[in-house]
């Protein structure tokens, strides 16, 4: 049986301190060993005592959340371990602003803080910890028992054993151009799409629709980020446009977004309907609409890291109009749960690592018959 992991709770509110520290108290498997109320006394806890993982507050005085986890990767020789780090946003601008480049720093995860005057506040909050740091010490536990790697330059057969099998679906007969890619991702996504991302806008001018789970403003300031680093243009999906190629849309925060045809143009769409599978945006939400707008043989499926089983219940519609469908393997995943979902459905046509991702894409947009 794994230890506890041992958690530092970092906010300079003594009062939201006090609440986090009651909250994580609850979750199994974990030990809260300190709070403190600035990144200055982090980093001095963190020189005294390994700790395993750190929840950060984004907006303190002095040295703000990105400004501590500069430090902390900086400072990584004078410290007894380097946790991970689990980010705690406002729901601002400025708070999802320094969260997207924690997360693209390296941060595992976020949570947004609840408005207090928002019912049930707390309650949401512990939930939403419950989850992620559950998740968390899931991916801990697994990686505590699970056999070393195969490490670099060694021969093949010195390789453990996998830790989940692939049951990929028969391969299928290829005759239409791709017209669109659909990807849906969640934890650990701005790190992994800031990486992957740029290096897909330049094998393909195909448009991209995609969903993180993220709540408004955040969505905004992933796109504003990665727009800074693709060759294509990323921006929000909004209601009424026109999808164009060279391309990434990205549904809206609170907002499923969907496609549908209007005349000879694919427009979007975007709704508050009932969230699916425990999101708003969710991307079995949009897979269904593009298996129904796009012709069949037409589209490329995509599911990335994150927790969960959001967009696998839509598969079966994209694969009704022989869609190909590729997911992020284990070993590259921050969080399995969606990749492992989709992978035990057999419908899968693809599994690669992050970085192979957009070869997979070329290989199917190359498959059609001349």
């Amino acid at each position: 049986m794994a230890e506890p992991a041992k958690i530092l709770i970092v906010d300079d509110s003594r009062v939201f301190r006090s609440i986090l520290e009651k909250l994580i108290a609850t979750i199994p498997g974990v030990q809260v060993i300190g709070t403190v109320d600035s990144g200055l006394a982090a980093l001095e806890f963190l020189r005294m005592r390994a700790v395993d993982l750190m929840t950060l507050d984004v907006e303190m005085p002095l040295m703000d959340g990105l400004e501590t986890l500069k430090n902390i990767l900086s400072s990584k020789k004078e410290l007894k371990a380097v946790p991970e780090i689990l980010m705690i946003s406002s729901l601002t601008r400025t708070g999802s602003d320094i969260t997207l480049k924690a997360l693209e720093l390296g941060a595992f995860d976020f949570i947004a803080k609840p408005a207090p005057e928002v019912p049930n506040s707390q309650e949401s909050l512990g939930r939403m910890l419950h989850t992620t740091v559950g998740a968390w010490i899931s991916r801990r536990n697994r990686g505590v028992h699970t056999a070393p790697r195969l490490p670099s330059g060694s021969k093949p057969g010195a390789a453990a054993e996998p830790t989940f099998t692939y049951n990929l679906a028969k391969p299928s007969v290829h005759t239409n151009p791709i017209m669109a890619i659909a990807i849906g991702i969640s934890t650990g996504g701005p790190k992994s799409l800031a990486e992957m991302l740029p290096k897909l806008c330049t094998v393909t001018s195909l448009p991209i629709l995609l969903v993180q789970h993220m709540p408004p403003n955040f969505t905004k300031s992933l796109a504003d980020s990665l727009n800074l680093k693709c060759s294509h243009k990323v921006i929000e999906g909004l209601p009424g446009t026109v999808v164009q190629e060279k391309t990434v849309y990205i549904a809206p925060g609170g907002c499923h977004m969907t496609v549908k045809t209007r005349g000879a143009d694919f427009v979007l769409e975007n709704n508050q309907d009932a969230p699916e599978n425990g999101c708003r945006p969710s991307v079995d939400v949009l897979f269904r609409s593009v298996a129904q707008a796009y012709p069949p043989d037409s589209i490329i499926g995509v599911i990335l890291t994150g927790m969960g089983n959001d967009g696998t219940p839509s598969l079966s519609h994209l694969k009704n109009k022989n869609a190909y469908l590729i997911a992020q393997d284990e070993e590259t995943s921050v969080v399995f749960g969606m990749p492992r979902a989709a992978a035990a459905t057999g419908l899968l046509d693809k599994v690669a690592p992050l970085m192979r991702i957009p070869e997979a894409i070329i290989e199917r947009i190359n498959m059609v018959r001349r």
